[in-house]
């Protein structure tokens, strides 16, 4: 009973939901007709009115383009008259020598450039092909000089890379100083190249100067070696700064001074002291070596003086070409002086004795000429003596034989007797002459 209750009830709520639901499309149905034809109308009439502003609009729009076309062509004119003027004033940045003052130039022919418009036309086109022509040659001779910087850069890094290796580091140091210095004022040639150029370099300085730390830590011991030989060193200089023996105590003190420069460097705190040291006994015994041949230069430029004087002497008595007796010992005697003098320097002392012994010799050559010329003479006078002494050997022959012929057929003892003593005497005459004859001829074969 409460289901069939309930059923009925639900039928009548069904039927009253679906008049209600088909009264409302239809009251939908006449309002959305009459909307749609609203809205049709309203369409139409804002159709009208906006055709009516167009036509307004572009008759407005006519005019405005009209007199924007006549304007832009004007300003076209004036813009080309400008970028002809600016590519004229363009072609001039090759006058201008200073780099920094024709980019500044560059920049402001472009900046003008730009103010004078953008333009499509041929002309225009030309112009600007014309001015970037000029404009390039600034920035040709910008890549040009950054690839001098580069190459002044590159030599700087080879230079670098080789002082590095260097183990004067006291010079190396002055240098990689230098080239720093130089590096600074190379120039621009780029950020990233510039960047990539100071990694090496600074690659090449670094790796120095990490040597020299090294190094510099390395020598506190050999400090301390040198100091003590040098030390040694200054002990044996004062064992010989009093000796006399001058050529002798010289070569120790050169052989003395290479081993201190071999020693090497004992640090600032000791070195410069240790060398004053060392220098002072040196110093002591030079200056008495140089007062002794200051004194021995004197001496020597006196005996050179009295040497020149003899040369002089030997000149004039040379020249007198007269090779007496006392001429010869006059030049004898001024070579025993010259001995007596002594040595007057190494210098001058060949040079004098050349000119004195060339003085010597030309007139012992002289005397030596004359004394053959006067023994020349000498045989020449014996042998004519001994010719005569010939003759009268051979007269006192004859005068024999007469005699003996006389006595022939004599009867008178007194007369023979005389005749035989006369050809005695004459035969001991004879005997006397060839004597004389023997003892010339000794002479003249001594």
């Amino acid at each position: 009973m409460a289901e069939t209750s309930t059923i009925f009830g639900f039928m009548k709520y069904v039927s009253a939901t679906d008049i209600l639901s088909n009264f409302k499309k239809t009251v939908d149905s006449h309002f959305v007709n009459s909307l749609k034809l609203h809205m049709q109308f309203f369409f139409i009439l804002f159709l009208l009115y906006v055709i009516i502003i167009s036509n307004r609009m572009i008759r407005k729009l006519s005019r405005c383009m009209e007199k924007e076309f006549y304007e832009e062509y004007e300003d076209m004119e004036a813009g080309i008259d400008q970028k002809q003027a600016l590519v004229e004033e363009s072609k001039k940045v090759d006058e201008i020598e200073d780099f920094s003052e024709a980019v500044r130039f560059v920049n402001d022919l472009k900046k003008r450039w730009r103010k004078t418009g953008f333009g499509e036309s041929l002309a225009e086109e030309k112009l600007r092909e014309e001015f970037d022509a000029n404009i390039e040659k600034v920035y040709e001779k910008q890549k040009a000089l950054a690839q001098k910087v580069v190459d002044v850069k590159e030599a700087l890094i080879k230079e670098a890379e080789k002082t590095s290796l260097s183990d004067d580091f006291k010079k190396a140091t002055e240098k990689m100083t230098s080239l720093m210095d130089q590096w600074k004022v190379s120039g621009n040639a780029g950020k990233k190249t510039d960047d990539e150029l100071w990694e090496r370099f600074n690659a090449a300085r670094q790796k120095f100067y990490d040597r020299k730390h090294a190094n510099w830590e390395n020598r506190t011991v050999q400090f301390e070696n040198a100091k003590k030989v040098k030390e040694d060193l200054i002990e044996k200089a004062k064992s010989l700064q009093d000796s006399e023996e001058w050529q002798k105590t010289s070569a120790k003190y050169k052989e003395l001074m290479d081993a201190w420069k071999a020693a090497g460097n004992a640090g600032r705190e000791f070195d410069d002291d240790l060398w004053n040291a060392f220098n002072e006994a040196r110093q002591k015994f030079y200056a008495k070596r140089n007062e002794f041949y200051e004194k021995l230069h004197a001496e020597h430029d006196e005996k050179y003086a009295e040497k020149q004087a003899l040369v002089k002497e030997a000149k004039s008595i040379a020249g007198l070409q007269e090779y007496t007796r006392e001429q010869t010992a006059m030049m004898k005697e001024l070579s025993n002086k010259w001995k007596s003098i002594g040595f007057c320097g190494k210098d001058k002392e060949d040079e004098i004795w050349n000119e004195f012994r060339g003085v010597m010799d030309e007139y012992f050559a002289g005397l030596k000429s004359a004394s053959e010329k006067r023994r020349a003479n000498w045989r020449d006078h014996m042998a004519e003596i001994i010719s005569r002494k010939e003759e009268q050997i051979a007269n006192q022959k004859r005068q024999i034989k007469r005699l003996q012929d006389d006595m022939t057929g004599l009867v008178s003892e007194a007369t023979v007797a005389d005749l035989q003593d006369q050809v005695e005497d004459k035969e001991d005459f004879i005997k006397q002459l060839e004597q004389e004859i023997e003892d010339i001829e000794k002479k003249l074969a001594e």
